[in-house]
């Protein structure tokens, strides 16, 4: 059975740009541990900060949550597809990341992990250096 916290979680995250970073605190403990591939965040006044600041560029931010979520003692993941648009990737067109994320937590969550390739996210979507990098890639397949 998910947790009632899981699915006003998923719900928080339907439509990311439509939601106010004041309602963090239904969701998170004040001393929630936030990481993703680029940075770790503690507590929930820098949180809010961070959300307020990735919001900055972007014209669409939802979560599709494609399964049901693992639901353990305190713990859950739940994978999603993200999909987004930002002014300064692929000219502001829509693209999608495939990520999971991993919560622990007690009555608010207290750790969220996400994961995703965040050469996926946005090194791919730079003109010269997704072009680099599909180069790359191709190379590696064929080896």
């Amino acid at each position: 059975m998910m947790s009632v916290l899981i699915e006003e979680l998923e719900e928080y995250y339907k439509d990311f740009l439509m939601q106010e970073t004041g309602s963090l605190g239904s969701l998170y403990s004040d001393d929630v541990i936030f990481c993703d591939p680029l940075h770790r965040i503690e507590g929930l006044p820098a949180l809010k900060s961070y959300f307020a600041g990735m919001s900055r560029g972007l014209t669409q931010c939802r979560f599709q949550f494609d399964d049901l979520p693992v639901v353990g003692e305190g713990s859950a993941c739940l994978s999603w597809i993200m999909h987004y648009r930002h002014q300064s990737l692929k000219g502001g067109r829509p693209l999608q990341l495939r990520g999971c994320s991993l919560l622990r937590y007690t009555d608010k969550i207290h750790y969220h992990e996400d994961f995703y390739d965040m050469g996926a996210m946005v090194y791919e979507q730079v003109p010269v250096l997704g072009s680099c990098i599909g180069f790359i890639k191709s190379r590696m397949e064929r080896n």
